[in-house]
């Protein structure tokens, strides 16, 4: 029996909650866009001068305390799965966010974004091993990319509720409203990941018997047919996962510059208020979310994973390069802005098949937490890179041009990976 006969079943039960995990999860990452927009820090006591740089501090905080458990978090996952560690971290990060809507400083607020950091580590590298677990090579590029397609939709859900937030209740107390409503949803989502989430195939009692031995035999065959096969400690050592951790690092450096000052950079571009820079960002997670549906299509019919990560992120290159150089023009700017979205929020997906396809079970897990937990730094450096050359140019346009070099860095180093389609 092939696993074609049960592909339909896997994607109705795996597909739709870990997109709505992502979904959940990517809003509580980049809540804090739409806060800072909203005068946020200045609220709780930062100064005018140097807000957008404590701003850039307090977001970059949770990203060094994500990279601390990675490889050993996701290592865990590979021996008990997923359902209980993201239980735990669900509820966790859904506290922490509800106890941020109430933050009354700035270093309550780094101590909060820190705790948020560990909490969300086990999430994003469990779910990219999850996948490798339920769905053979083939099948995974479209299991992948309706995962990542979470990362648009959450920001149009976002750029929605906070517009939608600040509207009725102001820019204060509206961001504290934001916090505790997404806070909510969060604890909501650990009821139902715990009813729906099944571990491994072997547990799958909505599989027939066939189904389930069919499945776990072509896993088999893929692991034993996979280029590097190694221990994880010696995967951790390998050109290419250093390489790509690389890349990553690059590719996240851009996407979290970008996310994180979204609403504030339209927010100064345009000369308008929080509420309707939020709703304005949801243009260009509109237009990633259209080009994504292409790009994914056009991914697994090619394979090419290599090359066409590489085109993506020389897209985001261009347009966040032409936005920042034709500044003078609001509405061209914007263009640009908008067209660089499309490498910004789509790279994830099709990077992510080249670890999965490269890398056995074990040493895959590792891997994965290796270059999402070191790469996610990025995370540190790209808001605080655009915050603080706000800060000292009073403009976001070296930031725009910043984000830039590191996208077109990332596109020419993905191109030197060996092990890939």
């Amino acid at each position: 029996m092939s696993t074609s006969s049960s592909l339909k079943k896997r994607y109705l039960r795996i597909a739709p909650i870990v997109f709505f995990l992502y979904v959940v999860n990517f809003l509580d990452r980049v809540n804090l866009s739409y806060a800072i927009s909203a005068g946020m820090f200045t609220d709780i006591g930062a100064p005018a001068s140097s807000s957008d740089l404590i701003a850039g501090i307090a977001s970059a905080m949770f990203f060094v305390a994500y990279a601390i458990p990675q490889v050993f978090t996701t290592l865990r996952i590979n021996r008990v799965g997923v359902r209980k560690i993201f239980a735990v971290a669900f509820t966790a990060w859904g506290i922490i966010t509800i106890v941020t809507g109430f933050v009354q400083n700035v270093p309550e607020m780094y101590a909060l974004r820190f705790i948020l950091g560990l909490a969300e580590a086990p999430f994003y590298a469990g779910v990219m091993f999850f996948m490798g677990v339920w769905f053979v090579e083939s099948e995974r590029g479209l299991a992948n990319s309706f995962f990542n397609a979470a990362i648009p939709v959450a920001g149009i859900f976002g750029g929605l509720l906070s517009g939608e937030i600040f509207t009725v209740y102001g820019d204060n107390p509206g961001w504290r409203y934001l916090f505790i409503f997404e806070g909510i949803l969060a604890l909501i989502s650990v009821v139902i990941l715990w009813i729906v989430i099944t571990d491994f195939p072997e547990q799958a009692k909505w599989m027939s018997k066939k189904e389930r031995d069919s499945l776990e035999g072509d896993l088999d065959i893929e692991e034993k047919n996979k280029p590097i096969k190694v221990s994880w400690r010696e995967a951790l050592k390998q050109p290419d996962v250093i390489l790509l951790t690389l890349v990553y690092f690059m590719g996240v450096t851009a996407l979290y510059g970008y996310s994180i000052w979204l609403p504030s950079i339209i927010k100064s571009f345009a000369h308008v208020n929080a509420a309707d820079s939020s709703f304005l960002s949801d243009i260009p997670y509109v237009v990633a979310a259209i080009a994504l549906i292409f790009i994914l299509r056009y991914s697994d019919k090619a394979g090419n994973r290599k090359r066409l990560t590489a085109i993506i992120f020389f897209v985001a290159f261009f347009g966040l390069a032409l936005s920042a150089f034709t500044i003078s023009n609001a509405y061209v700017s914007f263009l640009f802005f908008t067209i660089s979205a499309i490498g910004i929020f789509t790279f994830l997906p099709v990077f992510w098949n080249i670890p999965q396809e490269s890398l056995t079970r074990e040493s895959s897990a590792a891997s994965i937490g290796l270059i999402n937990g070191l790469g996610n730094l990025g995370g540190v450096v790209g808001p605080i890179v655009v915050g603080g050359l706000e800060t000292v140019t009073h403009s976001f346009v070296a930031g725009v041009y910043g984000m830039a070099i590191f996208a077109g860095i990332a596109g020419v180093l993905v191109l030197f990976v060996k092990h890939s389609r």
